[in-house]
């Protein structure tokens, strides 16, 4: 079986600010999109899931240094 590294970026239950979570070596499942543990998505908003280890530059609300 196929494993692949993710970015999710989501927003926690208790806070208003997006975060970002590197998952590595996740399994695939069956339609070819990779599975989040179940404790990881526990207490949070999946805002978006993106293959491998992304930069994020700003989140809403942030600007670039």
């Amino acid at each position: 079986m196929v494993a692949q590294d993710v970015s999710v970026l989501y927003y926690d239950i208790d806070s208003l600010i997006m975060e970002k979570a590197l998952l590595k070596d996740l399994k695939m499942g069956p339609s070819g999109r990779v599975i989040l543990p179940a404790k990881f998505r526990e207490g949070k908003s999946i805002i978006a899931v993106l293959g491998g280890n992304v930069e994020v530059l700003n989140l809403v609300g942030e600007r670039s240094a």
